[in-house]
């Protein structure tokens, strides 16, 4: 019995933390790869933004990235009633891929398919709205939802 116990509270306490996540925002293409994430993980500690100014991510080749804080690159940020960033700026003068860009959040409809069943989801995205240049990411994915469950 004791067993059964402990095995429900393991399973009770690993769905609780099943929506954690280590990173904000990703972006990936033939050219470039970036993400934010937080230092600390898990929506914690301050925004991390790493880029890489050439290529892919190749997380395996342990590929040099650049980092900065994010907070530095776009200190301008809008935020809904709840306190999440809808909106930020980054500064003309950065040194990022994102260096004078405007982003704001938006909801897209879109389909998931479970077990041969398609179903609606939503992809999380913020989209470039001001100064998007040619090397500027023209939308960045927020890893959002369970998937299939």
């Amino acid at each position: 019995m004791k067993h059964i116990a402990a095995l429900i509270l393991f399973l009770a306490c690993f769905s609780a933390h099943a929506d954690c996540q280590d990173e904000w925002l990703t972006y990936n293409s033939p050219a470039q790869w970036l993400s934010v994430t937080y230092s600390q993980g898990c929506y914690q500690g301050d925004l991390v933004l790493s880029y890489s100014k050439e290529g892919p991510r190749r997380p395996d080749t342990g590929e040099h990235s650049i980092e900065i804080p994010f907070n530095l690159e776009c200190p301008l940020k809008k935020q809904d009633k709840n306190g999440e960033i809808i909106e930020f700026s980054c500064r003309k003068d950065g040194v990022s891929p994102l260096a004078g860009a405007t982003y704001r959040f938006k909801l897209i409809k879109t389909s998931l398919e479970c077990d041969g069943v398609v179903q609606p989801d939503w992809d999380h995205t913020f989209i470039c709205i001001k100064g998007c240049g040619p090397k500027t990411p023209r939308k960045l994915f927020v890893p959002f939802g369970e998937g299939c469950s």
